[in-house]
């Protein structure tokens, strides 16, 4: 065997051995991409803990994220806390007492919840009663920037502006009527 090919034969030897830690590195910096006790949302609504994709599509950390990861189809949820391990009391029951609360506690829920709904349907219905005083039966009064300097009037303003208004009101009736079924879930 000649010189050339025996330094040829250990180059290639060499370049196999490189190209295999390469690819061993590369395998074990793509593992290392993740942090899997960090949980990182993106614009598009999704979470992810891929760094690299956090970087792609500039995502933000979600701080004391309570969130159950699935890493593939069929695998059982894994939840990432704040940090503490579960302790026996914060384990979920099993059964039928995983929904139960006392019944105080519930009815105490209950009426603050139901305290707030009402609180948000009286502002709910000042807000339409002003809504509807400007609107003055669908001939609200002509703004200052609507009119023109020889006394007219600017009609597609203020025809928006109307139609605005309309859709406006037609939302908070239906945030009213919202408010007071949810109202109907709860006891006096």
């Amino acid at each position: 065997m000649t010189l050339f090919a025996q330094l040829t034969s250990r180059s290639s030897v060499r370049y196999a051995a490189f190209a295999l830690f390469a690819s061993l590195a590369g395998a074990s910096a793509a593992v290392a991409q993740t942090d899997p006790q960090r949980v990182y949302r993106c614009p598009d609504n999704s979470y992810t803990n891929d760094l690299s994709e956090v970087k792609a599509k500039n995502c933000k950390l979600i701080d004391n994220a309570n969130v159950s990861i699935l890493s593939s189809p069929g695998m059982t949820p894994k939840v990432i806390g704040s940090g503490s391990k579960p302790s026996a009391q914060n384990a979920e029951p099993s059964g039928n007492q995983a929904a139960r609360v006392a019944p105080s506690t519930q009815k105490e829920r209950d009426l603050e919840a139901r305290r707030i709904l009402e609180q948000e349907l009286q502002q709910q219905q000042a807000r339409l009663e002003q809504q509807l005083k400007a609107y003055n039966n669908g001939q609200p009064d002509y703004l200052p920037s609507e009119r023109l300097v020889g006394g007219g009037v600017k009609g597609g303003e203020y025809a928006q502006r109307v139609a605005q208004m309309k859709d406006q009101i037609a939302m908070t009736q239906a945030n009213i009527a919202a408010l007071q079924r949810e109202l109907q879930k709860y006891p006096q």
